[in-house]
């Protein structure tokens, strides 16, 4: 039996579903929406017959609900369930449903470029070519040369000056005077906690 493209979206995203397990004509797991602590509400672990999330088939369509009527009750189709919580693998849902004629009008998917336009990965009005401005820059007379006069004098350029290097008779004289204080830190140190010299 083959799958279909819902559900192996569906086996892809199941390890990141906490408490997902395959019911007979659905899969369970734990909702993203009211259960997203994973503890219930008296403070304890939800088991996995707690979980209250489904993605379940109906007319060749599959949803998502949450069966916590009283709490939550969010439902929506698998396609705007992958939409909220996973834009990437979304995005190649509706590219394999748009290969396949699947989606666009009267389907519960947006066809690829719907999608593309949503994002604003493409644009919605194409570029204008007007033809009389791009003629006009053509036409554009061109400056006469400058005199000589009055051309600047070329100028050296801007040199920054580095901090003077230091000899390493100075390094070692640093270094030292670091290892002095360390050492003064530490001798400190054990005299408040009572250590012996």
């Amino acid at each position: 039996m083959t799958q279909s493209i819902e559900e192996i979206f569906i086996d892809y995203i199941a390890s990141s579903l906490p408490l997902f397990s395959r019911q007979k004509s659905a899969y369970r797991f734990q909702c993203p929406y009211c259960q997203f602590s994973g503890k219930n509400s008296k403070g304890k672990q939800i088991a996995p017959s707690g979980a209250r999330g489904y993605f379940y088939q109906k007319n060749n369509a599959w949803n998502f609900e949450c069966k916590r009527l009283n709490k939550c009750g969010k439902s929506h189709s698998l396609e705007k369930f992958l939409e909220i919580f996973y834009p990437l693998l979304h995005f190649e849902y509706v590219r394999l449903r748009d290969q396949l004629g699947t989606t666009g009008f009267q389907t519960n998917c947006p066809s690829l470029e719907t999608l593309l336009k949503k994002r604003g990965l493409l644009s919605v009005k194409p570029p204008e070519f007007r033809p009389e401005k791009f003629y006009q820059s053509l036409k554009r007379p061109a400056a006469p040369p400058a005199p000589c006069s009055a051309v600047a004098a070329p100028t050296a350029p801007k040199v920054t000056k580095l901090p003077p290097m230091r000899s390493p008779q100075q390094q070692e004289g640093q270094q030292s005077r670091l290892n002095h204080l360390v050492k003064q830190r530490d001798q400190k140190r054990r005299h408040r906690s009572g250590e012996l010299w």
